[in-house]
């Protein structure tokens, strides 16, 4: 069934847009554990009509199937720019999740408008709320060097918002926009400046935000203190209501670090400091584009998921240690390769728990070799490989 769909999706494609198709394929396959077998797939075609550049994406999982279908379009109008991305769950079936961003510049002034909508929840697809929509609109101005923005929002927010497929295998689809589920009001206003000049050649950034309940966050950066040798750092603050991030960045010749300590400050009523709790700390130096090191140790690994929300430790995992590297490849393109050590209380092997690898390289113009192995200690390792041809 499914090949015959994508037949007649390629020829309705190229009878509408005729010979300005451009598409992508790109597929992976488990070789290990045994037996092989088709990991995933993808599907992409475009073509342009009347000047908007239309088409979709079809993505294909192990025994599950059609898991996600995308449908896009994007296009002009004058100063007026607009893209919108409408997402299908084919194994329910049903519509899930729709996103607009129309965006307008005049007289120094960048207006970014977002529309979210996401449907009720029909298994095996799930997520929070629905069916609710809203918006976000983004105001920018530049003036003498300074930049100023705001940030509105009703029925909606601007942070990731999540849809997970659970059937054979888990899936998810991340979105910018996540339309809260209890209707079309007032969510949230944020106001923010940026290379405000403090002296010294020191300048700093501040903006804050609010709800309807009340403080949201509050965020202030010092850039580029001088230190002494050429050393100058970056220092951020950020408050919210539920946590307390530092973040020092150094930079040297070239160099650039990053220091973040994730806490919370503990007060004790009326106005008393109990204590500082201290979650973790991340450690990352770039030396070069995509060349970088990075340390994450976690006291607090489910805070610190929380703070970033992100799903990176395992069982008990509490550290990582994370390496990337890059090159020239061929035809013009570049070559990665990121490794990925985590680790756990543990006597053995310094507590290694597994290790990661992803390698992609560039065959082709057109033809890019993806490679993945994972290996956990004391478990039975994985390895994947695949391919993006685009057209």
């Amino acid at each position: 069934m499914v090949p015959r769909i994508l037949l007649v999706f390629f020829l309705f494609s190229g009878l509408a847009f005729g010979q300005t198709l451009s598409g992508s394929w790109s597929a992976k396959i488990s070789l290990f554990p045994p037996p092989v077998a088709l990991s995933s797939t993808e599907f992409e075609l475009f073509g342009t009509v009347a000047g908007w550049k239309v088409g979709g994406k079809a993505e294909f999982f192990g025994t599950d199937g059609w898991v996600w279908q995308t449908l896009t379009a994007r296009g002009e109008l004058g100063p007026v720019s607009s893209e919108w991305t409408l997402l299908f769950g084919p194994l329910a079936p049903a519509f899930l999740y729709a996103l607009g961003k129309t965006t307008l510049t005049f007289s120094g002034i960048d207006l970014t408008f977002w529309s979210a909508m996401v449907g009720p929840n029909v298994p095996p697809y799930v997520f929070t709320g629905g069916p609710s929509g809203g918006t976000v609109l983004e105001l920018g101005y530049k003036l003498d060097g300074l930049k100023l923005s705001g940030e509105v929002a009703f029925g909606a927010r601007k942070q990731d918002f999540t849809l997970l497929y659970t059937g054979v295998g888990t899936y998810s689809k991340t979105f910018p926009v996540d339309p809260f589920p209890g209707g079309f009001e007032f969510r949230y206003l944020k106001l923010s400046a940026e290379d405000v000049p403090f002296c010294c050649g020191i300048s700093f950034d501040s903006g804050f935000s609010f709800t309807k309940e009340g403080f949201d966050a509050f965020s202030a950066t010092l850039k580029s203190i001088p230190l002494c040798c050429g050393i100058s750092l970056d220092a951020t603050v950020t408050f919210t209501t539920t946590s307390k991030t530092v973040e020092i960045k150094p930079k040297w010749e070239g160099i650039t670090g990053c220091f973040t300590v994730y806490g919370d400050v503990n007060f004790q009523p009326p106005s008393a400091v109990e204590g500082l709790e201290i979650y973790g700390f991340k450690l990352r130096c770039d030396l070069a584009e995509c060349n970088f090191l990075e340390i994450l140790t976690a006291f607090n690994p489910a805070k610190i998921e929380e703070i970033l929300n992100k799903d990176i430790f395992q069982n008990e995992e509490y550290e990582y240690l994370r390496l990337g590297f890059c090159g020239a490849g061929c035809c013009g393109g570049k070559w990665q390769l990121g490794l990925s050590a985590y680790f756990k209380p543990s006597d053995a092997l310094f507590g290694l728990s597994r290790i990661l690898a992803d390698l992609s390289l560039p065959i082709l113009a057109n033809l890019t070799v993806d490679v993945g192995l994972s290996a956990p200690v004391g478990g039975l390792a994985s390895l994947t490989v695949g391919w993006t041809f685009t057209f």
